[in-house]
């Protein structure tokens, strides 16, 4: 019997390690992150085998499948039809075997084999769904690894501002976008944005502190965090990081009062980081110039018009979003399967001469790419799960006053819902959906929000 608890117990440290290893696998990359949720599925499954699919199932699990069941319907039917017309076109042209072969393999094929690799993150859903259901994931750990890898990122940025590099050698080509341990990539805002938020309630929830304890570390994280998100120069992240703080002061009261001091200390911090940084500050106010300009272009000028004038160039930032509008049109109804963009895009039809040329890896926005790779039917669908999730999560926590049965997890929802708002919200410039960092993100928040919003609606 001994044995058998203790077997038990390893099996919950090995779970709560590998989930706890996700924020820094974030910063390691793509391959640790991948590996990570690997051993994740392996070990869940090994461990608890046909019982992960016996929990009950819920309409947005339903939903969830459908989409994964329709990505892959997709991906199918485009690689039919492209190996369809490749076969048309060899026996008009006379064309090899082993050239249909050649331009298979480096075209289609890929797009339907990540199609299939994408669908590990509905098993990822699926086991954390049952991990947490199940009371398995320790979130004061999880807690924690976000406080401690976030803490870490901001002070390396600190560290290559002072010394143009960082610990681990990266040099700072860009005084006013600096990248800390992601090297080339400018992705630390990105990454504080994610996970940072999770620090300000580790003490609130799971230590019995002083108020006034709570609020100077809270003041302490906040500064330490903004100012990395600031140094590290990604615009739009900065913008989504204050309203997901403004979203927690306006509808949490109980918050409210831990980032008053910090607020203070804030803004004593961005005016005298850009009083005192010339390339910092034009580079921000970029943001403003851009927004002014895309404003201008979508309700003042009329589009058309404006690209027949000779000279006109339509701003190369736009032309990223309005890339996307003739790749959606090859496939309307369905797109053109997981991460197919880069290739389609190159593939539609140009309207006006000075268009530019080049294509994106993705549209820059969640909707639009998928818009493009998934079409319309999954455009509605996945608009419905993310509307379903902000319904039951936070539309009737704030609006509706709906019974809550088991009070810890009402409380432990609270940072997930007010990040899943930010991820998903429509008008910001985005990396890709489907991206390995940003799928896994979003796919754990949506298993997490869920499951802890089926399980405050049950008794202890």
């Amino acid at each position: 019997m001994a044995s058998f608890k203790l077997f038990k117990l390893n099996q919950d440290i090995i779970l709560n390690v590998l989930f706890c290893f996700i924020p820094l696998s974030f910063i390691i990359g793509n391959f640790a992150i991948n590996l990570n949720i690997f051993l994740l599925l392996v070990c869940s499954l090994f461990f608890y085998k046909k019982k992960i699919f016996q929990i009950e199932i819920l309409l947005i699990d339903k939903l969830i499948l459908i989409f994964f069941i329709f990505i892959f319907f997709t991906g199918a039917i485009n690689t039919i039809e492209y190996l369809y017309i490749l076969y048309s076109e060899s026996i008009n042209t006379n064309k090899s075997l082993e050239t249909i072969e050649t331009i298979t393999t480096t075209s289609q094929e890929p797009i339907f084999l990540k199609t299939i690799l994408y669908l590990r993150y509905f098993f990822l859903y699926m086991v954390l769904r049952f991990l947490i259901t199940e009371n398995k994931i320790n979130f004061k750990w999880f807690f924690l690894s976000c406080s401690i890898f976030c803490l870490f990122v901001s002070l390396d940025i600190f560290y290559q501002l002072i010394f143009s590099k960082d610990i681990f050698g990266f040099v700072s080509l860009d005084p006013s976008r600096l990248s800390g341990p992601f090297g080339d990539e400018k992705i630390a805002g990105g990454y504080l944005h994610k996970f940072s938020i999770f620090s300000f309630f580790v003490l609130p929830f799971f230590f019995q502190s002083k108020k006034l304890y709570i609020s100077i570390v809270t003041a302490i994280l906040f500064i330490v965090f903004i100012s990395g998100i600031i140094l590290s120069g990604n615009r739009m992240t900065l913008a989504l990081y204050l309203i997901s703080i403004f979203l927690i002061l306006i509808f949490e009261k109980k918050v409210r009062k831990y980032f008053l001091v910090a607020s203070i200390f804030v803004i004593t911090i961005f005016y005298f980081t850009f009083s005192n940084n010339d390339r910092m500050r034009d580079h921000y106010h970029g943001l403003i110039k851009k927004g002014t300009q895309m404003a201008q272009i979508f309700v003042t000028e009329n589009i058309t018009k404006s690209s027949e004038i000779p000279g006109y160039i339509i701003p190369a930032y736009y032309q990223e979003f309005k890339t996307f509008y003739g790749t959606w049109l090859m496939n309307k109804y369905i797109g053109g399967g997981v991460r197919s963009f880069r290739h389609n895009c190159w593939k539609r039809t140009v309207i006006k001469s000075n268009e530019r040329g080049t294509c994106s890896t993705h549209p820059h926005n969640y909707y639009l790419e998928i818009l493009t790779d998934l079409g319309l039917f999954g455009f509605l669908l996945s608009s419905l799960i993310f509307l379903i999730i902000i319904y039951n999560s936070f539309i009737k926590r704030y609006f509706l006053n709906s019974p809550i049965k088991n009070q810890f997890a009402d409380k432990l929802i609270l940072p997930f819902i007010f990040i899943f708002i930010s991820e998903i919200f429509p008008i910001r410039h985005s990396g890709s959906f489907f991206a390995t960092m940003n799928s896994t993100y979003i796919f754990l928040i949506i298993s997490v929000i869920v499951s802890l919003n089926f399980m405050k609606n049950r008794k202890n």
